[in-house]
């Protein structure tokens, strides 16, 4: 078993957990509250943000130019495709798109964001480019699970999302996916039993992120509810 099929295999029970999540439901059954949708799309931005950071320190800590040109075309796509969906989706949920660029970065945000950049000082290309690969991997399979529902439809507002994800640059073995893990691989071939067991940690960590930020759009969670919490002596659910 190559360490990406690895990968994959341990983060089935995280990908059916984010399948199930009621934020990716409600995107099933055209049923996304316009709260939580303005929630994710400014958070998302925000991770997206971090997304760049990681994508220009893949680049520059590549050893061919191979490698450079496959992160640099990624960075190209990641930087027209964010603006155009969130703009899309903006403009379903009656949002003022200039206005979603200054949200506040919140709880769950943050923490996710710190741990795609954590790697970046490593210069280690396996440490940086596997928790990033696992919300593109965990975002390709969220794409299937919804387009093969077969009830996911041009009038939902999450459609043009749902079929991006289909398309080649992103699914299949020609897919960005695909090839992220097989640089994995290659780079797993000649990494330490305990840079692997890190690597495998950081994929399983972000795949637990991403059931949290959709929960934290669900519930619209800020730092005052965290504040909250902490200071009244009651941290329960939030």
């Amino acid at each position: 078993m190559s360490f990406s099929q690895e990968l994959i295999q341990a983060s089935q029970p995280y990908l059916l957990a984010n399948q199930q999540h009621p934020f990716i439901q409600s995107v099933l059954h055209n049923q996304v509250d316009p709260d939580a949708l303005t929630y994710y799309i400014q958070q998302d931005l925000q991770y997206a943000n971090a997304e760049t950071i990681v994508q220009t320190a893949l680049i520059a800590n590549s050893k061919t130019v191979d490698d450079q040109r496959l992160f640099a075309d990624q960075l190209s796509r990641h930087l027209k495709s964010v603006s155009a969906l969130f703009q899309q989706l903006s403009h379903n949920n009656h949002n003022e798109w200039s206005q979603q660029y200054d949200a506040t970065v919140q709880p769950i945000t943050f923490l996710y964001r710190q741990h795609i950049l954590a790697p970046l000082s490593s210069a280690n290309l396996l440490a940086i480019l596997t928790p990033f690969e696992a919300g593109i991997w965990l975002y390709v399979g969220l794409g299937k699970f919804l387009s093969q529902s077969d009830q996911v439809h041009r009038d939902n507002p999450f459609y043009p999302w749902v079929d991006e994800l289909q398309h080649g640059e992103f699914a299949g073995k020609d897919g960005i996916s695909d090839k992220f893990m097989a640089i994995i691989d290659r780079e797993a071939a000649h990494a330490t039993e305990s840079q692997l067991a890190a690597a495998k940690q950081a994929f399983l960590r972000s795949c637990l992120l991403e059931w949290y930020f959709w929960d934290a759009a669900t519930k619209q969670i800020s730092w005052a509810n965290w504040t909250e919490s902490a200071l009244d002596g009651q941290a329960g659910e939030l």
